[in-house]
């Protein structure tokens, strides 16, 4: 292999590497905004119109795939390797189709400005949007809501909401 080839590759190793990882915390966290706000937003913005619900789903599932490959989560979760291989599959063909085809204007004025790892940090609106998404879902909000039974409410409130706490709401105690 050539100097070149090598080094392209390693390269794209590691935009991939940043990409897949910000699509599997779906803007959960905070990634640091480390490109200009300007090159790094056309890019959302870019991803975000370009993103089909089909692209979405397939985010989805392979995010739920490469979580449940965690010690902790793998009990849970029955997704065979050829399902795994399958889910690669079609996330490359998502980021690819997008980055490569949709917003390719995009990617490049980033990673002419920032750098490969910079196209990452993009990905974060489109996280957090498919992560709203799925809090949407009637199943999953109601998930959530059970949650909430076992939550002792009153020590809640008495650990939280002091005199300081009542004034600052315009509740005077």
């Amino acid at each position: 292999m050539s100097r070149l080839y090598t080094s392209a590759r390693r390269k794209f190793s590691s935009l991939s590497r940043s990409v897949l990882m910000a699509i599997a915390l779906f803007g959960t966290t905070q990634i640091a905004m480390a490109a200009p706000a300007q090159t790094v937003d056309q890019l959302s913005a870019c991803l975000v119109k370009a993103t089909t619900a089909t692209d979405k789903t397939a985010v989805l599932q392979w995010t739920f795939a490469a979580l449940s490959t965690h010690p902790d989560l793998k009990s849970f979760s029955n997704v065979t390797d050829v399902q795994k291989e399958q889910l690669d599959k079609n996330l490359a063909q998502v980021l690819q189709r997008i980055l490569v085809e949709q917003c390719s204007a995009q990617t490049k004025a980033v990673i002419q400005a920032e750098g490969l790892q910079a196209v990452g940090d993009s990905f974060q609106e489109l996280g957090s949007i498919t992560g709203e998404e799925i809090i949407k879902n009637p199943e999953v909000k109601q998930q959530l809501k059970g949650v909430i039974r076992y939550v002792d409410l009153n020590k809640l409130v008495m650990t939280f909401l002091t005199p300081d706490v009542w004034n600052k709401l315009g509740v005077i105690r």
